[in-house]
């Protein structure tokens, strides 16, 4: 208990004799000039901004007059004012305590803690190029710095697979990001970048980064499925790769809602189904080398006839269907696109058990 007693009354006397400046104003007459400091954060990461509250400081006169030391080493001043000042965190700056320096004058002004990034999660652990990546953690810092090509000082960013990302969100505790195009499976880090002066105090040092710890992050092939709703026997096309140039497995296929679609075409780029005739609306989910994967959502659409035209006519007639979710006449092959087989398979319609000629067959309207 006395050594705990003996050392807060050191520190307080140490913090009074250094923040206070006696010199001779005349014979036998000394003048205090006291300068008070109060720092705005206790802890800060490499890179970050501190800024330092108080009176006394005075104007700047120079990198050699005025300076902040954060323990032991040189902080870059960006404002000096008589009631504030504000300094980046220097890259290798370990805890201790900051010092203000006005010229041969010291003013102790507090401990800063140094503390580094960490990540803690990042959502989802599998995701496609171009979609969104969230990161959640601690000590990411307020902003990722400024954006301008030209400015002096680095700016955080995120690396994805090998490849630097600027987030479009940065926030202490998250930060989130589009994957892009060219990124690959690999770790997530982020970097928080420095702002280091030279060795005469003035701007700057070449840009080093503080890096987080590396999470995992699985790239998956984007896959792109037309059309995402129809009726039954609708024409389903998956654009991909990787697929296989066939299926390797007797359960691989496409699933709407739980039931296999038919399978018309298997190969590394590309996969043609048809909506199976008990189809509900649901997911889409491709099965392969026993993995699932959910691609979208498909909505199974039910055909509605709503008017007859003409309701009556003799043979040979030409009759107007009008309605809804007739879906495309020659949709049943195998090819991605109707019109390079047009293979229109069972698609007729029947007046009186008796097929009609088709003249003509859209979503919305066939003419007979």
């Amino acid at each position: 208990m006395q050594r705990i007693v003996t050392f807060t009354t050191f520190l307080v006397l140490l913090l009074t004799l250094s923040n206070t400046d006696t010199y001779a104003a005349g014979k036998g007459k000394a003048i205090e000039a006291k300068v008070t400091v109060e720092l705005s954060t206790t802890m800060a990461t490499p890179g970050a901004t501190v800024m330092l509250n108080g009176k006394g400081f005075g104007p700047y006169k120079s990198t050699a007059f005025n300076r902040v030391i954060i323990n032991g080493l040189s902080a870059l001043v960006q404002r000096w004012e008589p009631e504030l000042i504000e300094v980046k965190v220097p890259f290798k700056a370990t805890s201790g305590f900051i010092e203000v320096m006005i010229g041969k004058k010291k003013v102790l002004a507090g401990l800063l803690t140094i503390v580094m990034p960490q990540i803690e999660d990042i959502t989802p652990t599998e995701a496609e190029r171009g979609g969104t990546l969230q990161i959640t953690g601690r000590n990411f810092g307020l902003s990722a710095g400024a954006r301008d090509p030209n400015t002096m000082f680095g700016v955080n960013d995120v690396i994805v697979g090998g490849v630097v990302v600027r987030p479009r969100r940065w926030k202490d505790d998250t930060i989130e990001l589009e994957i892009p195009a060219n990124a690959t499976s690999g770790d997530v880090v982020v970097r928080l970048a420095s702002s280091d002066p030279l060795p005469d105090g003035s701007c700057c040092a070449p840009v080093e980064y503080v890096n987080s710890n590396a999470v995992p992050l699985k790239l998956m092939p984007s896959i792109r499925v037309d059309p995402v709703s129809g009726p039954v026997g609708t024409k389903v096309v998956l654009f991909g790769q990787g697929f296989g140039q066939s299926k390797e497995r007797m359960d691989d296929g496409v699933l709407i809602a739980g039931k296999p679609a038919t399978i018309a075409q298997w190969k590394d780029d590309v996969i043609v189904v048809h909506v199976p005739l008990d189809a509900e609306s649901g997911p889409l989910v491709l099965r392969r080398q026993g993995q699932e994967r959910v691609l979208t959502q498909f909505t199974v659409h039910v055909p509605h006839i709503t008017t007859l035209s003409p309701s009556s006519a003799p043979i040979g007639t030409l009759l107007r269907i009008s309605g809804e979710h007739f879906g495309f006449y020659s949709e049943s092959g195998a090819t991605p696109y109707n019109f390079m087989d047009f293979n229109t398979g069972q698609n007729r319609v029947e007046i009186g058990g008796v097929p009609a000629v088709i003249y003509r067959w859209n979503d919305d309207r066939i003419d007979v």
